[in-house]
C-alpha cells in the first residue's frame, strides 16, 4: 500500500512543483521580452504556450522527487539554471538581436572576447560576484542536507514524475499538431517571442541538422541530379572572384527614423546605381555572421538546419562539404579566406580547410592595422591582403573576405572622428549609438571605394560581390525601414569583364550560384540545383534533399563517396626572416627582420621566450640564458614558422 499523504509535504510539493515553475517562467519571459511584466502578459495573452513552457520547467524540477537527501539541492540548482539561462538571454538581447540557443554554448571559446566587448568592468564584477554567491549557496545546501530516516518508497515520486512528463508531452504534441507551437524557426527572435523562451531553448537542443525529406532515396537523388551538367571549360569565364562580406552593413538611407548631415555611403550608393544591385535576404539579424557566410560559401539554406544552429560549430567541424572554393578547383582557381579578426573565431581555422580553401589570413597574420574605439580592427587593412592574395598565386583567385569594423557594441563611445552627424533622430536615447555606428560604416564605405579603385587600376578580370551580413544590433524594426524588412541588407556586383548584372532582390544562398552561372560554371551539386530548379515549384524540397544527402545521408549524389578532402590550408604566404640579433640591455635582446606580427614569438633553442612585438620589423625578447651561440627561430599559432637562425654566423 502507498503511504498516507502528509498534508505538510503536500503543500510543500505543490509550492515546489506547481507554483515555482510558474514563477520561474514569469521571470524568464519578462527577461526575454525585456519588460518588467512581460511574463504576466504572456500568461494572459497566450495561456496555452505559457502552460507548455511551465510544464517543461516542471519536468526538470520533478526529477528531484526521486532524491530524498538532495531534493532541495536539485530544486535550487535547476531553478538557478533556468534563471541564469533567462538572464543570459536577456544580456544577449541587450547586445544583439538573436536570443540564446543551446548552440551558443558551443561558442564558449569566444566567451572571454565577448565579455570584454559587451560588459563594462562594473557589470562584469557584479556578474562574477553573483556567480560566486550562487556557487556558495549550492555548496552550503549540499553540505547541510539532512540524512533521511527510514527506507525510501519511490512509488509516489515515480507516479508523480510520469504524470508530469505525460502532461508535458501531451500538451506539446497537441500544441505542435494544432499550430500553437512552431517546430521550425525561420526567424529566431520572432519564434522565441511566439513560442516562449523555455520551449524554444529546449527545441534548440534537439533540433540539429537538416531533416530527412519525405521520400528520400537513391532514386529521388538521381532524379534530381540527372539533368545536371559539367562545366564546358571552353565556354567558362575565369576572372578573379571576390566575395566581400561587410559586418553589420546596410543602406542606412532606407531608415525613416533619422536623417544625416550627408550621405554616409557615397561610394556604395554610386556603385549600386552603376552596377547590378538589390536587397539581400539574410538568415540572421544583429549577430550570427558565420551563418550568412555559410549560405554564401555553400549555397545551402540555414532555414533547413536546426533552430539557432551554427553549422561551423556542428556538422562542418569534422566534415568536408561542397563550397564555391571546391567547385572552382578544377578550373585552376586558388582560394583564399581573409578575415581581420581571430583565426579561431567560430572555428574558422578548421572549417575553411573542410570547405576546401587553400589559404587563410586572420588578424594574427596581419600588420599595420588600427583599432576602432570599441576595439575592432578597421577594415581598410583588407585591401592590402586582397592585393597580396592576387599577387602571390598563379591563375585566377577566389577570395572570401569578411570584415569586422562595424561590429557592436555601439554604446558608450564618444571620443571618435565624426564624419557624419544625425540631423534628426526620433529615438534620442539611441542617438549616440546610431551616430557611432553610422560613422563606422562611413569608414567602411570609404574602404569599399578604395578597393574598387585598386581593382580598376589593377586591370585583371574581376567580379566582386559586396554585401552586408546582417543589420546591426540596434533594435531596428520593420517599421523603421522603407521598402524592406529587418532580414534584408544590400548587395552589389561590380565587374570589369562586361557582364551586365540586372538589379534583383535575392537571398544569400543564391549569391554564389548566380555568379558562377553568369560565368558558365556549372560545377557542384548545390550550385547546379540553384541553376536548374530556382523557378521550379519543388525547388526548396530538392535543395533540402541534396543538403541532407550530402551532409547526413548516404551521399547518393556523389556515388556514395564524399569527393571533398580536407585541404592543407596554408596560413602563411609570407616568409619570416631574422636578419640580426643585438643586445638591448641585460637579458633583453632585439631581433631585426621582416614580416613579424603581434602573434610572433621567439624561440631560443627549443624554448619559447617572452616576446614583445615592436613593429613588423622588430621584436624584443627576454632570456636569462641566451648567448650568441644559441640558435633562434620564430613561432606562431603553435607552429614553428621559420628556419633556425644562428646569431654567431
Amino acid at each position: 500500500m502507498l503511504k498516507k499523504i502528509n498534508p505538510r509535504k503536500l503543500i510543500i510539493n505543490t509550492l515546489i512543483f506547481g507554483i515555482l515553475p510558474i514563477i520561474i517562467n514569469i521571470i524568464v519571459e519578462s527577461l526575454g521580452n525585456k519588460a518588467l511584466f512581460g511574463g504576466f502578459i504572456k500568461l494572459f495573452s497566450d495561456p496555452f504556450v505559457f502552460l507548455c513552457n511551465t510544464l517543461i520547467i516542471a519536468c526538470t524540477l520533478s526529477v528531484g522527487a526521486l532524491l530524498r537527501r538532495y531534493r532541495y539541492c536539485w530544486i535550487v540548482v535547476v531553478s538557478l539554471v533556468w534563471l541564469l539561462l533567462g538572464f543570459a538571454n536577456f544580456l544577449l538581447l541587450c547586445n544583439r538581436v538573436l536570443p540564446l540557443t543551446v548552440h551558443d554554448m558551443q561558442l564558449l571559446d569566444l566567451l572571454s572576447a565577448m565579455i570584454q566587448k559587451y560588459l563594462d568592468p562594473v557589470s562584469l564584477a557584479l556578474v562574477s560576484l553573483l556567480v560566486v554567491i550562487l556557487m556558495l549557496l549550492i555548496i552550503i545546501l549540499f553540505l547541510r542536507a539532512p540524512r533521511p530516516e527510514g527506507k525510501a518508497d519511490l512509488r509516489l515520486p515515480v507516479i508523480f514524475i510520469l504524470v508530469i512528463f505525460g502532461l508535458t508531452f501531451g500538451n506539446l504534441k497537441l500544441g505542435t499538431t494544432l499550430g500553437f507551437l512552431d517546430t521550425r524557426f525561420p526567424e529566431l527572435p520572432r519564434a522565441y517571442t511566439d513560442n516562449g523562451f523555455v520551449y524554444s531553448f529546449t527545441l534548440s537542443m534537439v533540433d540539429v541538422g537538416v531533416s530527412k525529406v519525405d521520400g528520400y532515396s537513391e532514386k529521388l537523388i538521381d532524379s534530381i541530379t540527372e539533368d545536371f551538367e559539367r562545366t564546358d571549360k571552353s565556354q567558362a569565364k575565369t576572372p578573379n572572384i571576390i566575395l566581400l562580406q561587410l559586418e553589420s552593413f546596410f543602406d542606412v538611407n532606407s531608415l525613416n527614423n533619422m536623417e544625416f548631415s550627408e550621405n554616409p555611403l557615397p561610394n556604395f550608393t554610386r556603385l549600386a546605381q552603376e552596377n547590378g544591385s538589390g536587397l539581400l535576404t539574410v538568415p540572421t539579424i544583429g549577430a550570427g555572421t558565420v551563418n550568412t557566410e555559410f549560405e554564401i560559401v555553400t549555397g545551402m539554406r540555414m532555414s533547413d538546419f536546426g533552430a539557432g544552429e551554427y553549422p561551423y560549430k556542428t556538422v562542418l567541424r569534422e566534415n568536408t562539404c561542397e563550397s564555391i572554393a571546391n567547385n572552382l578547383k578544377d578550373l585552376g582557381y586558388s582560394s583564399h579566406f581573409i578575415h581581420n579578426y581571430k583565426a579561431t573565431f567560430y572555428g574558422r581555422h578548421n572549417v575553411y580547410a573542410n570547405l576546401g580553401y587553400d589559404y587563410y589570413r586572420p588578424i594574427e597574420d596581419m600588420t599595420g592595422y588600427s583599432l576602432t574605439e570599441n576595439g575592432w580592427p578597421e577594415d581598410s587593412v583588407l585591401t592590402d591582403y586582397i592585393a597580396e592574395s592576387l599577387d602571390t598565386t598563379d591563375g585566377p583567385d577566389m577570395i572570401t573576405a569578411v570584415s569586422v569594423q562595424a561590429h557592436g557594441n555601439y554604446s558608450d563611445v564618444s571620443d571618435y572622428e565624426k564624419h557624419v552627424t544625425l540631423t534628426e533622430c526620433e529615438n534620442e536615447s539611441m542617438r549616440s549609438s546610431y551616430e557611432y555606428y553610422v560613422n563606422q560604416i562611413y569608414e567602411v564605405d570609404a574602404f569599399v571605394g578604395e578597393l574598387i579603385d585598386y581593382l580598376s587600376e589593377r586591370g585583371e578580370d574581376t567580379v566582386i560581390v559586396i554585401y552586408g551580413d546582417h543589420l546591426p544590433s540596434l533594435d531596428f524594426k520593420d517599421s523603421d525601414l522603407d521598402g524592406r524588412g529587418i532580414y534584408q541588407t544590400d548587395y552589389l556586383i561590380w565587374n570589369n569583364i562586361g557582364i551586365d548584372y540586372e538589379d534583383r532582390d535575392i537571398s544569400t544562398y543564391e549569391v554564389n550560384s548566380r555568379i558562377l552561372g553568369s560565368l558558365n560554371i556549372k560545377e557542384g551539386v548545390i550550385n547546379s540545383c540553384h541553376q536548374r530548379y530556382s523557378d521550379d515549384e519543388n525547388y526548396f524540397y530538392y535543395l533540402q534533399a541534396l543538403e541532407y544527402d550530402m551532409l547526413y545521408g548516404k551521399k547518393y549524389a556523389f556515388g556514395e563517396k564524399n569527393p571533398y578532402e580536407v585541404t592543407e590550408m596554408n596560413k602563411k604566404k609570407r616568409t619570416f626572416e631574422i636578419l640580426s640579433v643585438s643586445a638591448k640591455e641585460e637579458n633583453v635582446f632585439t631581433v631585426s627582420g621582416g614580416d613579424f606580427t603581434e602573434s610572433t614569438l621567439v624561440r631560443v633553442g627549443a624554448v619559447i621566450v617572452p616576446t614583445v612585438y615592436i613593429d613588423e620589423n622588430t621584436l624584443e625578447f627576454k632570456s636569462h640564458s641566451f648567448d650568441f651561440s644559441d640558435h633562434l627561430s620564430l613561432w606562431e599559432d603553435g607552429v614553428g614558422s621559420s628556419d633556425p637562425y644562428f646569431p654567431q654566423q
